[in-house]
């Protein structure tokens, strides 16, 4: 039916006409009901007639919206199917492709004609993960967006982007610092014609090295360098996992010198102020460590140190004179508080117990108030015999977690004895009480380090950190209290502990130690005492033993039972048992403990560092003396995992050789 619209000239006609009907039927009916009758059908033919104009604009609106949506879609498919930009629609149920348009399928058509579906799941899985994605599809990059709400997966050709953006990337400024390990210590040894010698090919070696990547570098000194240059040169470098610290090692055995390097670098967008001073904190870190490998760390608060190296056992040095000086910083720091707390780790063992002793006594000498806090519900049987000797003498230091944390007051001061991670630390609510903190530890410092510490006296060479604590008592030498016969007991205890009996990371400075605690007093009878072991941790002990396997024909892993928990002193001395043994470079013994999680101690000789195993296992140590603690995972688990990183270590280590040779 064909539709009539009105115009105004109509609707005019109409109401004249209107008129003239309405004159006529007055001048014929009067006032009569005829007249009613008439006036009421031309109003209702009027009233109709507006109600048709409405309906017929309303339609007018309707299929004009109609026609431009109509026209809109033409338009969009039109577009879709001619622009450079590739859309995707997925069936929301079944995850296959409903539609794509034309420019889609000339990125994802194989050479046979068909949808490379593999591709496309695995660039969905990726835009569906992470914002902002990028995905290389041949020789050119896109920009991936998908719609989850619409099931619908676009493409944008952003090679050109792309390229500009890791062109930015790449040409971000690095600043790296390298440092000559146990220069000094070469310097004091060797004649001026040698060291001159020694100079030279130092010298010669950073600016080939320099050379070699178009570094620019300048020397500072004798045994440090600086350079400069961009991050695609480092990423060049740590592809290499820093295969030039191995090079120089190699060289300079060869020269019959004890020298290593330790690197740190930095990078990050302009700010070279900044870049600069987290360059040198990495190179503190490496050399805290241990020395001898190269710390990586962006120039963001937010962002981790990349280790690489580190594949000997501790190298630098320390010095009487840095000793000397921690000391006096040390003792400065304590009299501006008004108490201190002295902590050793979860679990105490003899070198934390002993340590911690020693620190108290260092700290008496200056201040009233220094305290030892111990865990008095988690006590092994050595520490609460060690315990039950100190009270039974009087000493008046010792408090409870709960009696510390009563005392603690905004100027207390907390000392950590035989740790820097806070996950080991006796008690972290207690801890979190203090707004300042000493470190003075012998393992190798790593993450998880205490953001309030003032000082930190971290020295991986030492044997133990009863032989750090001694050599501060010794530099302090105060006359107001001096050590006591059970104080250097513990001390030499702790060296013992950790030295197997000054078979193990002993250097001449550890018997100098030993030798002043056996002048103050320290009995091998009350050690024999305190450390002995009983029966039933004897047979646990060998209990952890004879479940060991060899991984390798010198590594040993022993995993305990899932049903079955042992102290973590057990755990430890069954790695140190095994470790005696002929022919075996590590062990590893993995166990729960007795607080729910899984323990692993481990330990080795000299040539595989179990420190960066228990790294990745989420625990610290140093090179042949590290321990880790896994939560949510069973010991079959968590075995399954070390023996992997076992295995990757090694390789590691058997490539640094290949590369020597």
């Amino acid at each position: 039916m064909k539709k009539i619209r009105f115009a105004p000239s109509h609707l005019a006609i109409a109401g004249v006409t209107s008129f003239i009907i309405l004159a006529i039927c007055l001048r014929l009916f009067g006032d009569s009901f005829a007249m009613l009758a008439s006036l009421f059908i031309v109003l209702a033919l009027l009233v109709g007639l507006f109600i048709q104009q409405q309906r017929m604009s309303e339609l007018d609106e309707l299929e004009q919206i109609r026609y431009v949506n109509h026209q809109a879609e033409r338009s969009l498919a039109s577009l879709l199917d001619k622009m450079p930009v590739g859309v995707i629609k997925i069936n929301e149920n079944s995850g296959d492709v409903d539609w794509f348009n034309p420019y889609a399928e000339l990125i994802f058509t194989t050479d046979e004609g068909e949808l490379d579906s593999d591709l496309l799941q695995e660039i969905i899985h990726i835009a569906a993960s992470k914002a902002g994605s990028y995905a290389t599809v041949g020789d050119n990059q896109y920009s991936v967006y998908f719609d989850s709400a619409s099931s619908v997966l676009y493409f944008f050709d952003a090679s050109n982007e792309y390229e500009a953006t890791v062109g930015l990337v790449t040409t971000r400024p690095v600043i790296g610092i390298v440092s000559v390990d146990n220069y000094d210590d070469l310097e004091d040894a060797v004649s001026d014609s040698d060291i001159s010698h020694v100079n030279s090919f130092v010298a010669n070696f950073v600016a080939e090295f320099s050379d070699q990547f178009h570094m620019f570098y300048r020397r500072v000194g004798m045994d440090r360098y600086y350079l400069f240059t961009d991050y695609t040169v480092l990423e060049q470098l740590m592809d290499s996992k820093f295969s030039i610290i191995d090079q120089f090692r190699t060289e300079a055995k060869n020269r019959k010198l004890p020298l290593t390097l330790s690197m740190g670098f930095s990078y990050g967008d302009g700010k070279h102020d900044e870049i600069g001073k987290t360059a040198l904190l990495n190179l503190n870190l490496a050399e805290v460590r241990g020395g001898d490998q190269a710390v990586v760390k962006e120039n963001d608060e937010t962002k981790n140190p990349v280790y690489f190296g580190g594949g000997t056992a501790a190298s630098v040095k320390r010095t009487r004179t840095r000793t000397r000086a921690m000391m006096t910083a040390i003792s400065d720091k304590i009299k501006s508080v008004d108490q201190v707390f002295v902590v050793g780790h979860r679990n105490l063992d003899m070198d934390a117990l002993g340590s911690a002793v020693g620190m108290q006594l260092f700290a008496s000498n200056i201040i009233e108030k220094a305290y030892v806090v111990y865990d008095d519900q988690q006590m092994g049987s050595d520490i609460y015999r060690s315990i039950q000797k100190l009270t039974s003498e009087g000493a008046d230091y010792l408090l409870s977690i709960s009696e510390a944390m009563n005392r603690v007051t905004s100027r207390s001061l907390l000392i950590m004895v035989d740790h820097s991670k806070l996950a080991l630390t006796l008690s972290r609510e207690l801890f979190d009480r203090f707004s300042q903190t000493i470190v003075v530890d012998h393992h190798r410092r790593d993450e998880d380090f205490p953001e309030n510490a003032v000082i930190a006296y971290i020295e991986s060479g030492a044997s133990s950190a009863s032989e750090l604590v001694t050599e501060l008592i010794q530099f302090q030498n105060s006359k107001k209290n001096r050590l006591n016969k059970i104080q250097a007991s513990l001390l030499m205890a702790g060296i013992m502990l950790d030295t197997k009996k000054f078979t193990s990371r002993v250097t001449s400075r550890t018997f100098d130690v030993a030798s002043y605690l056996r002048a103050r007093g320290s009995d091998s009878v009350v050690i024999q005492d305190i450390s002995s072991t009983n029966f039933e941790e004897y047979r646990a002990v060998n209990e952890l033993i004879l479940t060991g396997k060899k991984l390798l024909p010198n590594v040993i892993v022993a995993a305990g039972p899932e049903n079955a928990s042992y102290d973590t002193v057990v755990i430890s001395k069954a790695a140190d048992t095994m470790l005696a043994m002929s022919g075996i470079e590590a062990t590893f013994v993995v166990s729960k403990n007795t607080e729910g999680y899984v323990s692993i101690s481990a330990r080795s000789r000299s040539k595989i560092n179990v420190q960066r195993i228990m790294e990745k296992m989420g625990g610290g140590g140093h090179f042949n003396l590290a321990a880790a603690q896994v939560s949510d995972q069973t010991v079959a688990e968590v075995t399954q995992r070390l023996n992997q990183e076992i295995m990757d270590q090694v390789m590691d280590n058997e490539e640094s050789l290949e590369k020597e040779k």
